[in-house]
């Protein structure tokens, strides 16, 4: 890992991208990013963790680099292949070299942004200003990671359109990655993080609902869930207790079914569902046991 080049990476941008796109100091290069992923983003992951705490620290530090490297393994036959449509026929060890030299250059940001944020969380600075602030550091760093890629680009026709195509490409990948390697920081209310959260959607459904939540719009369901976890619903003529099978009819305290047409939830507290037209005694005999 040479200090030379990583120091090139920061101060000399241009230099690097030059060198990847001309397959110049190929090897050098691919080597100082790699030590630079390796320590940057790990090194990072370690901090949002501390959030945490414990293994939190090992899981965060092992996860931000794979995301990294999963990004750049999926990119880079990509970048190939639009830069060849595009125009530019690269090898693709170029191309390999140039977009581990934009993650080694994104990952010594991310580098410098660590001691700055373990100094805030150390602070005392909660959850979700924790994860405003490791986002903020995220995306200084990728646009970091952007400069070397679109100077690699370089003159000529379709410069544009490639640069486009490149960032489209990297920020989709790149948030994709992240989200599916969750959690990173570990919600405070959780009693254990698992080393990787269930599916829910992608990043893509994520941004939409972030908008939407942003503009005071939310996407409810129609089901809502009792406090034991069972749905219940108007457009639902049965609703369960706990107890009962899955196609069990209700039954008011005396065990009488209560019928299935205009019904609507009352009893949060059971998961019973009582009908309209016996509702008001169904409220009644519940009242009574209370």
């Amino acid at each position: 890992m040479s200090a030379a080049v990583m120091s090139r990476l920061l101060r000399a941008p241009s230099e690097i991208a030059a060198s990847c796109r001309e397959d110049r100091d190929i090897r050098a290069i691919a080597l100082a990013s790699l030590g630079a992923i390796a320590l940057g983003s790990a090194v990072f992951g370690g901090v949002i963790g501390s959030f945490r705490g414990r293994e939190q620290i090992l899981y965060a530090a092992i996860k931000v680099p794979l995301a990294m490297l999963v990004t750049l393994a999926l990119c880079a036959p990509a970048f190939h292949a639009l830069a060849a449509v595009l125009g530019r026929p690269w090898p693709m060890r170029s191309i390999i070299a140039l977009v581990l030299a934009s993650a080694g250059r994104s990952s010594l940001v991310l580098l410098a942004f660590a001691p700055v944020l373990w100094l805030l969380i150390d602070l005392g600075l909660g959850y979700h200003a924790s994860s405003v602030a490791a986002w903020l550091a995220y995306a200084v760093a990728g646009l970091a990671a952007l400069g070397v890629l679109v100077r690699g680009i370089g003159a000529g026709p379709g410069r544009a359109l490639t640069a486009v195509a490149f960032m489209a490409v990297f920020f989709a990948v790149g948030g994709q990655a992240a989200w599916i390697f969750r959690p990173y920081l570990g919600r405070p209310s959780a009693k254990e993080v698992p080393f990787l959260r269930a599916r829910e959607g992608s990043f893509s459904d994520a941004l939409v609902r972030s908008c939407r939540s942003a503009l005071g719009m939310y996407d409810n369901d129609a089901r809502s869930l009792d406090p034991y976890g069972y749905q219940y619903g108007p457009d639902d003529a049965r609703s369960l207790d706990p107890s009962g099978p899955d196609d069990a009819r209700p039954l008011d305290p005396s065990g009488t079914p209560y019928g299935q047409e205009n019904v609507y939830p009352y009893g949060r507290e059971s998961g019973y569902l009582y009908g309209q037209e016996n509702g008001a005694a169904g409220r009644g005999l519940r009242e009574g046991q209370r």
